[in-house]
């Protein structure tokens, strides 16, 4: 449900992307030799939205030190980041043959451009062994709007 939220809130809210920023240089552009870690959901995330069981935080680099705190027009009225990356902005992973799509709504400060955090029910679509493993290498990554792509479900 929650979830649902969520991309409805992304996908059909004015809070869609209208500025450029860091993320407007990545945007489309297929990223070889990524890394995808597993992180453990709860709570908020960096752009002020609920972070799903279905999700990605992208590296802190992508996010405009200069974002404001601006009210949304959710049902509790909260301040979400009025940062380019947190107005709907997904990741493609492709890693071992499986591609998928995840709304991003975190950040993760200490992870570069080529390396996104994903919820473990969102990293196990990819890699099965979950926190066998918990870094996977020799991914692609590919920033999109999600409002011109399919979102995986978890």
């Amino acid at each position: 449900m929650i979830f649902g939220l969520l991309v409805a809130y992304i996908l059909f809210s004015g809070f869609l992307p209208t500025e450029s920023g860091k993320i407007e240089e990545e945007l489309d552009k297929p990223i070889n030799d990524s890394i995808f870690t597993l992180y453990g959901v709860s709570g908020r995330g960096a752009c002020g939205l609920d972070v799903t069981n279905c999700s990605a935080a992208a590296s802190g680099d992508l996010f405009d030190p200069n974002a404001q705190w601006v009210p949304s027009d959710l049902p509790d009225g909260r301040y979400v980041l009025d940062d380019p990356v947190c107005r709907g902005i997904c990741v493609q992973v492709e890693y071992n043959g499986k591609s998928a799509v995840f709304p991003i709504d975190n950040k993760c400060s200490e992870c570069p451009v080529n390396h996104v955090d994903l919820s473990e029910s969102a990293f196990l679509v990819l890699e099965p062994k979950g926190g066998e493993v918990g870094r996977a290498t020799g991914a692609t990554l590919t920033y999109l709007y999600c409002n011109e792509t399919t979102i995986s479900s978890c």
